[in-house]
């Protein structure tokens, strides 16, 4: 693994790269909660296939430096995404987007589709917050960085204070992924969708959410696995074979 810091639209973002530049681009977009434990899941499996993975650290995340809290509202945060896919001279990349990293993934689709060759979702993009029942919109950023605090586990390894990941999951609820399927539809990108089944008592929000996600992209290939919203811990040999799988077809 190499990396490297790359300025970006006054952002600036530590990228790591797996396998050879020369390969074919696989560019990772992280969850929530950041990729420190996401990567070894996926990303050594996919440079011993031939890729050249590139993971940045988003703004406030990692060894990445914080942005403006206005920069977090997702289009934003896709601009930031095909500015460094650019500065990184990639292009047309395969995305790769794990919960978070799905929604950007989606709005970067839309926003730049000559930047992105094919776009695999990891239990990402396909919900929006109204699915939950407990959602408030009326949440102001204060209120949703305590609820966040009093959610997470404090024994838990994350890559950002909480209000950097308040920050962003803001910017996700207020404008997620899933409406703007119908416009991913349209470029004719492929789309793999992984998604978790676990546990029971979500199956029929899940089910509805899908259902949606089909309606908005008819060509996507929909793959369940057995495991909880935390895919790579649960099913991370299933995940990596079904996505490697996919990138032999589509990349």
């Amino acid at each position: 693994m190499q990396a490297d810091q790359v300025d970006v639209g006054g952002a600036r973002f530590f990228v790591r790269r797996w396998g050879e530049k020369t390969s074919p681009a696989v560019f990772y977009w992280h969850g929530g909660g950041g990729g420190s434990g996401e990567w070894p899941h996926f990303a050594p499996a996919l440079e011993a296939a031939g890729y050249a993975v590139y993971a940045p650290d988003a703004p406030g995340y990692g060894e990445s430096p914080t942005i403006d809290p206005e920069r977090y509202r997702t289009p934003a945060v896709a601009d930031l995404a095909i500015g460094l896919i650019d500065a990184l001279g990639i292009a047309p990349v395969v995305w790769l987007g794990y919960s978070w990293g799905g929604n950007v993934g989606i709005h970067t689709v839309v926003r730049a589709p000559d930047r992105i060759k094919g776009l695999a979702l990891l239990d990402g993009g396909y919900l929006v917050p109204e699915d939950d029942p407990d959602y408030d919109p009326a949440a102001t950023l204060e209120e949703r960085t305590a609820a966040l605090r009093e959610e997470i586990d404090p024994d838990e390894h994350w890559d950002a204070p909480v209000e950097i990941m308040a920050m962003a999951m803001k910017g996700s609820n207020e404008e997620p992924g899933a409406p703007l399927l119908p416009q991913v539809e349209a470029t004719g990108i492929p789309v793999l969708l992984v998604h978790a089944t676990e546990p029971p008592e979500y199956a029929d929000l899940r089910g509805r959410a899908l259902a949606r996600f089909r309606t908005g992209v008819p060509s996507a290939e929909i793959v369940p696995v057995r495991a909880d919203h935390g895919i790579f811990e649960a099913a991370g040999g299933d995940v990596r074979r079904i996505v490697l799988d996919w990138l032999a077809r589509n990349a």
